[in-house]
């Protein structure tokens, strides 16, 4: 009973996690339409580097020490990280919420496909395979569809070209951690990843001059632009050290008796994406200005994600958070 009661729990914590950080930040982008990302990300990657900061000093989470050997391992994961928070912030500033969740999922069915052709996906025969390996191909298919359906001409100037940067972007963090040295939890990736940002967006925040447009970015609601600032950053990094407890706990699940790793937990993200999809047509009714077929493609691409389990993205060379990083995360 008391596994159920923490799966619901994480899964509970995680979905809030992430419907709150994706909302807060539709908010301020779209609603407010402060669209200087490099200042944005620069300020959440911040607040996000000073929790990490107080976290390590206080023992709470221990982080490995960084020399040149794994600054060379880790810096690839770095630059990723700058360009999936960049892109997706564009991204996100120009397209509905549900659009926005739905192409997220091709990360999670790319590698999942990858898994499958190569035999080494979740379960422990070809039977048990074959349905995360053909919910990966609707995720796909339903995701170029939903693009090709409803990008806008020229594409380079919509918001579909951030997003499949984003992607990307996402893609290849996914990949490289399957290479990266195994001695770096997930959180020393987390850690360095936000310092890193911060060193590398502040300066081009100056340098594309953004910094100084947003000092003259006035809005009515200026006090909630404050208020959207700060918990975006809060919660952006609450996000990122829960996700990475829940794949530590859906790999601590292992494999079950249908073959499907991590249970409930490994399809977190999946499931949080389409209640969070489902609630952002109540919050941001006008920003849901889609056809019929867009609607149809983004309602499969959802649906079909729940079937691909998130602990598979990982790959079985992936470092999770070990026994003291998951404890460390009780609340």
């Amino acid at each position: 009973m008391s596994i159920t009661r923490s799966t619901y729990f994480d899964f509970t914590v995680y979905t809030f996690l992430l419907i709150s950080t994706i909302f807060i930040n539709k908010y301020v982008l779209s609603v407010l339409k402060f669209t200087y990302p490099t200042v944005f990300q620069a300020w959440q990657t911040l607040i996000g580097a000073v929790i990490l900061k107080y976290l390590t000093v206080k023992k709470k989470l221990d982080v490995s020490c960084l020399d040149r050997s794994s600054a060379t391992h880790l810096l690839p994961h770095c630059v990723f990280f700058v360009g999936a928070i960049v892109a997706g912030s564009k991204a996100l500033s120009r397209l509905p919420i549900p659009v926005f969740a739905s192409v997220c999922n091709l990360p999670l069915a790319c590698t999942a496909l990858l898994d499958g052709c190569a035999g080494v996906g979740p379960g422990a025969g070809a039977s048990a395979r074959l349905l995360p390996v053909t919910a990966a191909l609707l995720v796909v298919g339903a995701g170029v569809c939903t693009i090709i359906v409803d990008a806008s001409l020229p594409f380079a100037d919509s918001g579909y070209s951030w997003l499949l940067a984003h992607v990307v972007f996402l893609t290849a963090q996914i990949l490289h951690a399957r290479v990266c040295d195994p001695r770096y939890t997930e959180f020393d990736k987390i850690y360095y990843s936000n310092i890193f940002s911060v060193v590398i967006l502040a300066p081009s925040s100056l340098y594309l001059e953004e910094a100084f447009s947003a000092l003259h970015f006035q809005h009515r609601r200026q006090l909630r632009f404050y208020a959207g600032c700060a918990c975006s950053g809060v919660l952006g990094v609450l996000l990122q050290l829960w996700a990475a407890r829940v794949r530590a706990c859906a790999g601590r699940v292992g494999v079950g008796a249908s073959g499907e790793p991590g249970g409930a937990q490994a399809r977190a993200p999946a499931l949080a994406r389409l209640l969070g999809s489902a609630a952002s047509v109540c919050v941001f009714p006008s920003d849901h200005q889609l056809g019929l077929a867009a609607w149809l493609f983004v309602a499969l691409n959802l649906l079909a994600a729940t079937c691909i389990p998130a602990s598979a993205a990982a790959g079985p060379d992936h470092a999770p958070l070990d026994d003291k990083h998951v404890s460390a995360l009780n609340v």
